[in-house]
């Protein structure tokens, strides 16, 4: 069956890639989001990286107003979701992902996101589980990953953050995503370094890009 267009578009997103740029700020990756996307580049991107202390507002916070002043900010995104917290000691991966170009729905993409994360936790010796109402993995009750996405002209932006071993006691003056949950850490429950996980999440999210 001839298909032209699509099967060579499709072999183009193919080509994935990785950007790990570090401890950054949120104002500057979230601008640099949007101008790849400005671009329409024809492969997909996974971005990793740490965030300077901040608190990020979704679309969805009805509670919580944006305020610059304090420490750390609270800034407004255009994500989905309410509010949560990034700081160092948070792996935060953005996926900016071409719609047109996947190998499976774009209704499917925030929970292949989550799912292959929880494979990856559960590899490691973890139990936890997916809430589908407020999108994002529980251990025992507490948060451990967080989900808020945008998908805008085709194109998805922002993404995933795992807590590793960053500030909790700033994370939960505030109800992570809207819950009445606290929030956890990873090494509350093993020994793992974010190295360990970024090459396991990695490897997961090549697979399923890249069929």
């Amino acid at each position: 069956m001839a298909c032209y267009g699509i099967c060579k578009f499709r072999k183009a997103m193919k080509n994935l890639q990785i950007k790990e740029l570090g401890l950054v700020n949120f104002e500057e990756t979230y601008q640099a989001m949007l101008e790849l996307i400005a671009t329409k580049p024809n492969y997909h991107s996974i971005w990793l990286l740490e965030h300077n202390p901040v608190f990020t507002i979704g679309i969805s916070e009805k509670n919580i107003q944006e305020d610059k002043t304090k420490t750390p900010p609270f800034l407004k995104t255009d994500r989905g979701g309410k509010t949560t917290f990034h700081g160092p000691g948070q792996l935060v991966l953005y996926f900016i992902l071409n719609m047109k170009g996947l190998p499976f729905p774009p209704t499917k993409l925030t929970s292949k996101i989550l799912e292959n994360a929880l494979e990856v936790l559960e590899s490691l010796g973890l139990k936890g589980n997916i809430q589908e109402k407020d999108p994002g993995i529980f251990i025992e009750g507490k948060k451990v990953a967080s989900i808020g996405m945008r998908i805008k002209k085709n194109y998805s932006y922002h993404g995933l953050s795992v807590n590793i071993d960053t500030d909790l006691q700033t994370f939960n003056t505030i109800k992570p995503c809207g819950l009445d949950v606290e929030a956890c850490n990873l090494k509350d429950y093993i020994d793992i370094n974010g190295l360990e996980l970024k090459d396991k999440l990695l490897a997961k999210y090549k697979k399923i890009l890249t069929k």
